[in-house]
């Protein structure tokens, strides 16, 4: 199966694998935390940017909270103002977002390929005993595309053929993807997690979180050796998309009375390449990566 020019592996953890070489590479498409059901959503700027990765063959991994889903009964949190016009009336509100958040995302179905659950879904499965990203990857999959949910955060696995010539990986790029945790803040960012997951995580050659709404990059400087006994200097990078709802803009009491600022989207684009220079034992490191910033 296929998101984008990735061919989707059997695996113990999710793995895709591409055909690169130096300049000619392939792309995933990581976002995070677009609340699509929140009136505050920016699903213009959202729709552009999927539309974008299909346009780059890209494969996209949603990071959690596709859905906001505070609006249901019994939900302390919900407020009037912040339930969508087409979801009024409806005595099945989470059926309701459910089916809209899907026909949103229908378009793109061939390319998502890894759904997380976020702290919003989590909330649903905690209280009502429905998984919304389950049924959401359930009907992606009925379209079609590769979509699989493998909880809330996981490790994955990049692996690049340097020819067409046959199945075989030539180099593996293991990374680090989670919704997310913390309350970010307004000084910090939330970038004290990346240290911490620095040091749970050693082997992830790159992390990408969501959940606190604000984007950021940071390295940590590592020394290592290959099982060949080389001993190289790399860093781990860590990679915060930005959240797809301003509740400053929209005035949400809450987001206000915690003194939050304007929250704007943006995403992380990543583009695999095989690396140029010198042989595999002076260069453990047979694969490059790019990282660019998507706005809208």
């Amino acid at each position: 199966m296929k998101a984008g020019a990735w061919t989707i592996v059997d695996a113990p953890i999710p793995a895709a694998q591409a055909n690169v070489k130096r300049d000619d590479g392939a792309t995933m498409l990581f976002v995070g935390d677009m609340h699509l059901d929140h009136p505050a959503a920016d699903r213009a700027a959202a729709k552009r940017l999927l539309g974008s990765a299909v346009e780059r063959d890209a494969a996209i991994i949603l990071l959690g909270d596709q859905f906001d889903i505070m609006q249901g009964m019994g939900d302390r949190r919900r407020a009037k103002s912040e339930l969508m016009a087409r979801y009024a009336g409806r005595d099945d509100y989470l059926t309701a977002v459910l089916e809209d958040v899907t026909a949103f995302l229908e378009p793109y179905a061939s390319h998502i390929w890894i759904v997380l659950d976020g702290n919003h879904e989590t909330a649903i499965t905690h209280y009502n005993e429905v998984s919304l990203t389950r049924l959401l990857v359930h009907d992606l999959r009925r379209m079609g595309g590769p979509a699989i949910t493998p909880g809330y955060q996981t490790y994955a696995l990049a692996r690049l053929a340097f020819s067409r010539d046959g199945p075989r990986a030539d180099h593996v790029v293991p990374f680090w993807i989670t919704h997310g945790y913390g309350g970010g803040g307004e000084v910090t960012k939330g970038v004290n997690q990346a240290a911490r997951r620095a040091v749970t995580y050693p082997d992830a050659r790159f992390v990408v979180s969501g959940h606190v709404h604000s984007s950021y990059f940071v390295a940590h400087e590592q020394h290592r050796v290959t099982p060949q006994g080389v001993v190289f200097d790399t860093e781990q990078e860590h990679y915060a998309v930005g959240g797809w709802k301003n509740e400053h803009a929209s005035g949400s009491r809450y987001h206000l009375e915690k003194g939050r600022g304007p929250r704007l989207p943006s995403a992380w684009w990543c583009v695999f390449y095989r690396a140029r220079g010198t042989a595999a034992a002076e260069q453990p490191d047979r694969a490059r990566w790019e990282f660019t910033r998507a706005t809208p």
